[in-house]
């Protein structure tokens, strides 16, 4: 019984949590791979978990045994009616619609009544071998860590086996050996459910017949000692912030690194490794350690809003998922220690999972509208640190006048370091850095005392990071953190004929999507029509027009991706330029001339629709342009489905006989070209690849940025003199094979471990 009971277990459990970025992975392409894809998902799992819970509640302690049992067997069964699963909706929300709504809806008709069964599986579980009269009912909690345990499998699984060996919904894809014949995820998904409810349905079997039918399960399992409402919100509070927690640290991570599933698995699985460890019968870490550990990690997180890190992504990749660690280490250990008595185990997993559905709907709605940035995670920081258990909790009048003095350190640091001219930056981080951390530590035995020192150091860094230019405009949408920015100003050149110091303003709009620059402009006039960033006219971009200037060949284009609207200054007299973009708001920003003024000045008629990319693109007609640009990124992370096999078969179906697919590799965290390599090897198509620098102090001050891209064309002629230029070099397609699987992205295989830029 023990070993039916754990394997049903683990089973749910790891069908809870495979299907979770097996269903986002599909809902990404609708969606234009924004970041926020999966934070919606999440609240929909949280929220169905918390459905599930409730009727889980419900049956416990209203029902007996044998109801129970045929009730849920009814449960699971209805389940097996909605598979195998897919997503009801083919195309993405209007243009008007809501993102996060339409994306709820589409979840909730397409697996939401799978979800529900498989999420009623801890809590009913528990309080069954609790009332079966086993031994080890009593004390069931330690299921709850087997639980999680089969949770943390499924995720690991997934980016490590599960994606790399079966395409998303067609058989037959694999290249991770040994290939694992005809299967696609959600047809193996749709049978381990279908094993997992003959499992239930033989535990339900075994409750069934031992229980007696007019047994209540109150009779069987005396409540315990009521529980105040203190300790419910306590639960509540406890559940909520590593909840929230878990959705920050991966909105964090996602904005600048691809949107993809292994980002998102990374600090689930760290979230239920603490639920693990806080519910097993062995104490893994003491909760003062936990505490400690907590605080070290905040003063590390603050630090890292003040240094730039972006260059080193390992700093980013070790630093946030540890601090979530200790984040759900200190609330789950505290969460488990106040566990109550296994006969009200089914209402008290019913708070934690009101507390995790509240922290994902805080994450996923509450915060675009509430912030401008990704506030939330340095907020729910400091609610931890004010969780933490710590030596002395009364409240004092130093909890306040610690953290005030602490102010004063900061600002007299900074004074400090701008009067005494330090040049060198290990001495300006030291003293404006270093020493009001180590500071902070100084209060660590207090939490409201640290939790408001914390505050003091993150407000400092919030307040250093606006010194770098001007915010003109700032919002957040589902899809990201907008802001324009004005950098610059006077720079001298020297002096006139009669010893005048001259100069000239080299101020710019500049467009940032989270921290990546998405496109410039220049406020002098002499400078203002010409494109800047990434589309410099000496860089890729402008060589690509320039060789093909006073001819037809680009009186039609297509761009994915607005961005600043600066590839609209390239287009020729009378032509035509159409912007694929899939956000509203940067739409309204390139089209704002107080901004950037390149889609208003453009020689050529100017279109921006909205919608995906893709999708917008499969609507055009066939053979009507002769150059498409792909320059769709969210942040530094790109969406993967724009980037697969079956998306450039679709841009030269959109592309005549010798029309060319300009695509902007430039990123710092993702090697793009041998993804591009292999699809070119598969579809029998010629390149050119370069990568540019800034070559002067000239195009520096226009605001020239270094890139990286790449062209394809349906054979070498259609390439012009680019294919003669030194500066471009061709895309090696091997002449014999299939090309390398690891690379070739399709829309059911996508694995991006060996394109990661880690170290």
């Amino acid at each position: 019984m023990r070993a039916l009971f754990i394997l049903a277990t683990l089973l749910g459990a790891a069908l809870l949590f495979l299907v979770q970025p097996i269903v986002a992975r599909m809902a990404l392409p609708l969606l234009g791979g924004s970041p926020a894809v999966w934070n919606t998902c999440m609240l929909f799992f949280e929220a169905v978990l918390l459905a599930g819970y409730a009727y889980a509640h419900l049956l416990a302690s209203r029902w007996g045994p044998r109801v129970q049992s045929a009730v849920h067997v009814g449960v699971l069964a209805a389940g097996l009616l909605f598979l195998p699963i897919h997503l009801s909706a083919v195309s993405g929300p209007a243009p008007d619609a809501s993102p996060v709504l339409w994306l709820l809806g589409t979840l909730a008709a397409s697996i939401g009544f799978p979800f529900f069964a498989l999420a009623t599986t801890s809590p009913l579980l528990q309080r069954w071998i609790h009332i079966s009269g086993h031994p080890e009912g009593r004390d069931p909690y330690p299921l709850y860590a087997v639980s999680n345990l089969g949770s943390l499998a499924a995720l690991l699984a997934y980016p490590l086996v599960v994606e790399p060996a079966l395409g998303l919904t067609s058989p037959c894809s694999s290249w991770f050996p040994p290939k694992i014949a005809c299967l696609s995820q959600k047809t193996l998904w749709s049978a381990g459910y279908v094993a997992f409810a003959g499992l239930m349905t033989a535990c339900a079997a075994i409750v069934w017949m031992r229980a007696r039918a007019e047994k209540s399960s109150e009779e069987a399992s005396p409540p315990g000692d009521a529980v105040p409402w203190t300790s419910r919100l306590l639960w509540v509070l406890l559940a909520l912030v590593p909840s929230s927690a878990l959705l920050a640290v991966t909105q964090y991570l996602s904005t600048d690194l691809a949107v993809f599933p292994l980002l998102w698995v990374l600090p689930l699985a760290v979230y239920l490794t603490t639920f693990i460890l806080a519910f097993s019968r062995r104490s893994w870490l003491p909760l003062a350690w936990s505490s400690a550990g907590l605080a070290i990690a905040a003063v590390l997180v603050v630090a890292s809003f003040w240094v730039f890190f972006r260059p080193y992504p390992w700093v980013l990749f070790v630093l946030h998922p540890l601090t979530l660690f200790f984040i759900g280490m200190v609330c789950h250990g505290r969460l488990a220690a106040l566990r109550p008595a296994p006969g009200r185990l089914t209402e008290y997993y019913l708070w934690i999972a009101l507390g995790g559905a509240l922290g994902g709907a805080f994450n996923a709605l509450a915060a675009p509208l509430l912030f401008r940035s990704i506030a939330e995670y340095p907020i729910v920081l400091l609610a931890a640190c004010l969780l933490r258990p710590g030596a002395v909790r009364r409240p004092r009048a130093l909890d306040l006048v610690l953290p005030a003095a602490l102010v004063l350190v900061v600002e007299g640091a900074a004074l400090a370091a701008s009067h005494a001219k330090i040049e060198a930056v290990g001495a300006v981080l030291l003293v404006q850095v270093g020493i009001p951390c180590l500071l902070a530590l100084v209060l660590v035995r207090r939490p409201l005392r640290f939790a408001l020192g914390i505050g003091v150091l993150l407000v400092a860094a919030w307040a250093q990071t606006r010194t770098s230019g001007e915010v003109i405009y700032a919002k957040r949408d589902f899809f990201g953190v907008h802001r324009v920015v004005r950098v610059g100003g006077p720079v001298f050149r020297g002096v006139d004929a009669e010893g005048r110091p001259t100069s000239f303003d080299v101020s710019f709009h500049v467009l940032y999507d989270g921290t990546t620059r998405h496109g410039a402009q220049a406020l002098e006039t002499r400078l203002r029509g010409k494109p800047t960033s990434y589309y410099h006219p000496t860089g890729p971009v402008g060589r690509v027009f320039s060789t093909f200037e006073g001819t037809d060949r680009f009186d039609r284009v297509a761009v994915v991706g607005l961005g600043a609207g600066s590839v609209a200054a390239y287009a020729p007299t009378g032509g035509q330029i159409t912007f694929y973009e899939i956000d509203p708001e940067i739409a309204r920003i390139a089209g704002n001339e107080a901004y950037f003024s390149y889609l208003r000045d453009s020689r050529a008629h100017v279109e921006v629709k909205i919608g995906d990319g893709r999708l917008g693109l499969e609507r055009a007609p066939d053979g009507q342009y002769g150059l498409i640009v792909l320059d769709a990124f969210s942040s530094d992370a790109p969406p993967i489905h724009l980037m697969t096999r079956e998306a450039v078969e679709l841009y030269f179906r959109k592309l005549r006989p010798d029309g060319l697919l300009l695509v902007n590799l430039t990123n710092q965290h993702l090697d793009l070209e041998p993804v591009f390599h292999a699809i070119a090897g598969a579809l029998k198509l010629k390149g050119l690849a370069t990568s540019d620098d800034v070559a002067s102090e000239e195009q520096s001050l226009e605001g020239k940025n270094r890139s990286s891209w790449l062209v394809l064309a349906r054979n070498r002629g259609a390439l012009g003199a680019l294919a003669l230029s030194s500066d471009w070099w061709p895309v090696p397609v091997e002449s014999s094979g299939p090309p390398d699987r690891r690379f070739l992205w399709t829309d059911d295989h996508s694995s991006v471990l060996p394109v990661l830029r880690i170290w």
